[in-house]
């Protein structure tokens, strides 16, 4: 991720994405916009996005089912419901089927959305940091299986270090 701080905003009401614009460039996000759930999907294919606030009541693709396949499609794209929707059951289904991050209801106040993305990205971080560091343990562990196999072909040396660990907690 780096220093991008990429968003996807999906809304019909072209309004709304435009509030949100607004709001989020002033704070220096590059926030890019989709009219609906198809358009988004294909842009995420074609570009890397760090977080996703889509409207629920869109036509065509819900907001919870767009969220659904961003999930499953772009599992590290941080994701965010913007509702006007009072609905119990769509908060439900939201936090159940697309694992959103948050909700935004509209109105929504500037400081709270601006709170809310700040979190989404500091997760979007996390995220890329967490995988990062699995793959470079893997790396090791690949490296040091090879090391192994050439001088020590029956591992005795780490079940050696293994054993000595264990004996020292016992002398503790």
């Amino acid at each position: 991720m780096g220093d991008s701080r990429r968003l996807l905003v999906v809304d019909d009401e072209a309004g709304v994405r435009s509030s949100l614009r607004r709001v989020l460039e002033a704070d220096g996000y590059d926030v890019v916009e989709a009219g609906d759930g198809a358009t988004a999907l294909t842009m995420l294919q074609e570009q890397a996005f760090q977080v996703v606030i889509s409207d629920q009541m869109m036509p065509g693709l819900s907001g919870v089912d767009f969220l659904k396949l961003v999930r499953v499609r772009h599992p590290q794209v941080v994701r965010i419901m913007l509702t006007g929707d009072r609905d119990p059951e769509t908060t439900l289904r939201s936090i159940n089927e697309s694992e959103v991050y948050r909700f935004i209801r509209k109105p929504w106040n500037n400081r709270d959305l601006r709170t809310i993305v700040h979190f989404a990205f500091e997760v979007a971080r996390l995220q890329e940091e967490n995988q990062q560091l699995i793959e470079l343990g893997r790396k090791q562990r690949d490296v040091r299986k090879k090391l192994v196999s050439e001088t020590d072909p029956a591992d005795i040396e780490s079940e050696l270090l293994l054993l000595a660990a264990e004996e020292a907690e016992l002398l503790d």
